[in-house]
């Protein structure tokens, strides 16, 4: 069973949904994200890593508020989006948060207007989300919560500028960067950004 003392709904939907027992990397980083600690975790596929987003974004936000995004989730694709925004209705149905995306598969306009008509949650890829920041003024000043997930394949020089423009309009916000390894981006991510003490790695999974 899950012990990181989560709010009672979201314990019980993680049970209903079949996540009872909770792993290594989520026993470890689910009570330091909690503590709002910025962390880099380095880990395999199967460890767990986008489901402690998910868990972590849930147990912060609770509830919808306000119009403007308050947790920002960068991902490498739009297959990676669809499928974490179908993870978080499936264990976030208990709540009201409103959750979008921003990626190359739908209409730039289409997904501005759904941000703007109010969001909670917006999952996308570093080149669209920075598009809806620079071309629309998308407000970022109230997310809490920054995360990248498959790190080593946002984190590159193609987008870091972008990556960088978007870290920049959240200096408050906690920042949460999951990967299956540290590469010379993703230091330099860490230096810049986040007020990192530890990287936090496991060798379970796959």
């Amino acid at each position: 069973m899950f012990t990181e003392k989560l709010d009672v709904q979201l314990l019980e939907s993680l049970e209903e949904n079949g996540l009872t027992e909770s792993t290594e990397l989520q026993h470890v980083c689910i009570p330091k994200i909690k503590s709002g600690r910025d962390l880099v975790c380095v880990a395999n596929d199967g460890t767990g890593k986008t489901t402690t987003i998910i868990i972590s974004v849930l147990q912060k936000l609770k509830a919808s508020f306000d119009d403007n995004p308050r947790a920002i989730i960068i991902v490498p694709d739009s297959d990676s989006a669809n499928k974490i925004k179908e993870e978080f209705i499936r264990l976030g149905e208990y709540t009201d948060l409103r959750i979008h995306t921003a990626c190359e598969d739908g209409k730039l306009d289409n997904q501005k207007d759904e941000i703007y008509m109010g969001s909670d949650v917006v999952i996308g890829t570093a080149k669209r989300l920075n598009q809806v920041y620079s071309v629309y003024g998308l407000n970022l000043t109230m997310a809490k919560i920054l995360a990248i997930d498959d790190a080593e394949l946002v984190i590159k020089s193609i987008n870091y500028t972008q990556i960088d423009r978007l870290a920049e309009s959240m200096p408050k916000a906690q920042k949460l960067v999951f990967s299956s390894d540290v590469n010379d981006w993703i230091a330099r991510f860490a230096d810049e950004f986040m007020n990192v003490q530890e990287i936090t790695e496991f060798e379970e999974g796959e």
